[in-house]
């Protein structure tokens, strides 16, 4: 994964005119750093594996992701329209917790991730 290209997309509000994100509904932990993630779509869900070890190991971004490095950690993560990793000693989501936008999810996702369902649009086109 390139953190980079994500910050890049990221930084240019063109791409963000006329779009909405409807985030995350659900995640689950699989193993080692590897999550299934159900975004919400406009009738339906996409559904993606995505293995997370090349952003937190391999590009080693620093900052709080060092802390998801701990497996116990990141295996404690929930889908509430954002990717989040609570606070480990309240489960609360405040200053300790650790959040990704779904737009940084999904870009991942749709560009590294392995989809296991997608849309009905998506089936159409």
């Amino acid at each position: 994964m390139k953190w980079q290209e994500w910050k890049t997309l990221a930084a240019n509000e063109d791409h963000w005119i006329n779009q909405e994100e409807k985030g995350l509904l659900k995640v689950e932990y699989l193993a080692d750093y590897i999550l299934r993630l159900w975004f919400e779509e406009e009738l339906d869900v996409s559904i993606y594996d995505l293995d997370f070890q090349p952003l937190l190991l391999d590009e080693n971004p620093g900052g709080v992701f060092e802390l998801l490095k701990d497996k116990d950690r990141f295996q404690v993560v929930r889908g509430e329209y954002a990717l989040i990793w609570p606070n480990p000693d309240t489960g609360d989501y405040d200053e300790q917790a650790i959040d990704l936008a779904p737009e940084c999810v999904r870009f991942f996702c749709e560009r590294y991730g392995q989809k296991l369902k997608g849309s009905p649009a998506e089936r159409l086109a």
